[in-house]
């Protein structure tokens, strides 16, 4: 009793005379404080023997009939600086052992090596082997020394070891601990780890730990082969479909199974050269690139950008925050890096979460979203388990001991679940956008049908033409009809654009035969042109112009049904608007279409045209090519041929809007008056 009341007493001295890593000074060191400080010395020991002693460090019995035993708490731990690290320093009498103050062997900041000391006593019939099981692999080294038989022997284990013929239980780090009846035996265990220390530690008997062995093994086999499939049909996923979510996910997917083969310490099977110490900064900088790819992923399948734009910019700097800290690795020491890693990784779980809960409201594509969300949740589960596991509040047993693979197996499963009902969306998307496609190109084929076939001249005069439809599609087009000293031009332009204004134009083109036979009548041909068409309008509507040109006879005759009046434009630039009266052609009011007939100019060329060219818009300032911006153009163009004008109109509409698509479909007919064109 005496002895341990004196034992406290040099316990308060060493509270003085211990250097920073928990170690005593020398002795003579510690009398001379002790008789600096004599009468507090006095005063500590008397208080000594009103306390009660610390408690003996008995040896901790273990039996073969429990399968296991949370040791822990029953560790006594010392803190060697690097350089004094070895064991006959931690054997010397003036090395002051603690107690464990925790459950778990729980030393996040802690630098230099860790010794941890404990006594294990066997009460049995026979000899049996025991095994020392240390629930963390993400340790550098674990080192357990033990005295057999007057020698010392030393196991190793832990990722910065290289070990070429790994036993089965290689990934755990366990160490077999052989015990004769009634055998006392103290084991040293020595940590040293470039990463944050948390581990959970029992004792299992053979027979059990075989069994738990096992039955990880088992667990761990299914969960990786799983996740390989998973990562190979995300792989074709993102090579098929080629959308940004699923090379997201696939990346996504990459890293949280690299993750895992850390948590479960399979990351030991990997070795690369003589060294395992890249394996260090590997993990924190995959947790991060997993922070990353989650992100990424959670905007684009979620569709975050067009239904809140603020959460997505929130989200793309939090993006920009962890790339810049994977730079931070060159400024930070490894373990902050680890560290800082490790509890910034819960931000993008829980903003994964918020942005989910927020498109469950929004969303009517209520499933995926449900997966989605359940996905993220069942991870952020996992992990808290985890955290609480190696903390040390709870046991590692049943699902807390798989909880971090178990959480991102659960999160996997949902995440496919939703994908697959995205590919079903999108393959029914593709079937639709194929049949649009079919549609579009017999629509072009109906297209191409509309327009003129390439031709320079009729009856020796110069023809030019240029046609730049808004959309695939156009609603616009020309018909040039060539007989014996005789030429009927037609120009139409459909309301609105796309497959149902080329159908209206093309039946519109088929009814263009009734003019073939009375070319010399453009008012009669024009309304029966409209009274074929009423019944398949169907709302829409069209302006024409018809002309038609006699140049023997020097007759020209004209029909406008709605339409921008004709351009004359003579070799001095003067220009005339040549127009009738007529409405457009439509199912509910008559055209009411008046023929007008005219002389023939000897010289010259007539411009027809769509509302498209003066209408052009520039894409910056929002400003109209107009009318007078286009009358100037033809002017410049005076003495050109018909096709020059056409092609010089359609680059200058194109130059000013600053695109090669416009708002609606831009037409240009022109024909030269000289047989001989200049």
């Amino acid at each position: 009793m005496f002895r341990n009341r004196l034992s406290f007493f040099d316990f308060l001295l060493s509270l003085r005379e211990k250097d920073s890593f928990g170690l005593e000074t020398t002795r003579t060191k510690k009398k001379t404080m002790f008789s600096r400080k004599k009468p507090l010395g006095l005063l500590l020991l008397g208080v000594s023997f009103l306390l009660p002693p610390p408690l003996p460090a008995f040896p901790l019995s273990i039996e073969e009939s429990k399968n296991y035993r949370d040791i822990g708490k029953y560790f006594e731990y010392v803190i060697v600086p690097e350089r004094e690290s070895s064991l006959d320093r931690v054997l010397r009498e003036d090395t002051f052992w603690r107690p464990n103050p925790k459950a778990t062997i729980s030393f996040p900041r802690v630098k230099n090596p860790l010794w941890l000391r404990i006594t294990l006593i066997h009460y049995g019939n026979l000899p049996h082997t025991f095994f020392l099981h240390f629930s963390s692999p993400v340790v550098d080294v674990f080192e357990l020394h033990s005295q057999v038989k007057g020698k010392w022997v030393t196991q190793v284990s832990g990722e910065q070891v290289l070990q070429r013929n790994k036993p089965i239980y290689s990934h755990i780090p366990a160490f077999p601990i052989t015990l004769s009846p009634d055998e006392t035996r103290t084991i040293y265990v020595k940590i040293n780890s470039a990463n944050p220390i948390f581990n959970f530690v029992s004792v299992y008997n053979s027979r059990s730990f075989i069994a738990f062995s096992k039955k990880q093994d088992i667990f761990f086999a299914a969960y990786f082969g799983a996740g390989f499939m998973m990562f190979l049909f995300s792989l074709f996923l993102a090579n098929t479909l080629r959308y940004r979510k699923f090379f997201y996910y696939f990346f996504y997917l990459a890293t949280v199974l690299l993750i895992n083969s850390f948590s479960t310490g399979f990351m030991q099977y990997v070795e690369i050269g003589n060294s395992h110490t890249w394996k260090n900064y590997l993990f924190p900088i995959t947790i991060y690139l997993t922070s990353v790819f989650g992100l990424l992923f959670t905007i684009e399948f979620l569709e975050t950008e067009k239904n809140f734009p603020k959460a997505t910019k929130l989200t793309r700097g939090f993006i920009l925050l962890f790339i810049s800290l994977i730079f931070s690795i060159f400024f930070l020491e490894l373990r902050n890096f680890i560290q800082l890693g490790v509890t910034l990784v819960i931000i993008p779980i829980l903003l994964a979460l918020s942005i989910s809960l927020m498109a469950l409201f929004k969303s009517k594509k209520k499933l995926e979203v449900i997966l989605f969300l359940f996905a993220f949740g069942s991870i952020l589960i996992g992990a808290a388990l985890n955290s609480l596991t190696v903390q040390g509040l709870i046991r590692p047993i049943h699902i807390s001991s798989y909880s971090l693979p178990l959480g991102s197996a659960i999160e996997v499963f949902f995440l496919s679940m939703a994908l697959v009902l995205k590919v079903s969306d999108y393959r029914k998307a593709t079937e639709e956008k194929q049949e649009i496609d079919l549609q579009m190109k017999i629509a072009q084929k109906l297209q191409n049908g509309l327009l003129p076939q390439k031709r320079t001249h009729a009856n020796g005069h110069a023809l030019g033409f240029r046609f730049s439809p808004a959309s695939d599609i156009g609603g616009d087009f020309v018909q040039i009809i060539v007989k014996d000293n005789e030429i009927g031009l037609f120009l139409s332009d459909v309301s609105g654009h796309g497959i149902p204004a080329a159908m209206i134009a093309s039946m519109a083109k088929v009814s263009l035969q009734i003019w073939n036979d009375s070319l010399d009548k453009p008012a009669y041909a024009a309304e029966r042109i409209r009274l074929s068409l009423l019944s398949s309008l169907s709302g829409h509507f069209l302006s024409a112009f018809f002309v038609y040109l006699n140049p023997k006879e020097k007759i020209l005759k004209i029909a406008n049904a709605g339409h921008l009046p004709m351009i004359y434009l003579d070799r001095m630039g003067n220009l005339e608007h040549i127009t009738s009266y007529g409405r457009a052609i439509n199912e509910y009011i008559e055209s009411q279409i008046i023929e007008k007939t005219l002389p023939l100019p000897d010289s010259g060329t007539l411009v027809l045209f769509t509302d498209g060219v003066i209408e052009a818009r520039n894409a910056t300032t929002g400003e109209l090519f107009g009318e007078e911006r286009f009358f100037n153009l033809l002017q410049k163009l005076k003495e050109k041929d018909p096709q020059t004008i056409c092609d010089q109109v359609i680059n200058e509409v194109e130059k000013f809007q600053k695109s090669k698509r416009s708002d609606d479909d831009i037409t240009i007919l022109a024909i030269s008056l000289e047989k001989n064109p200049i």
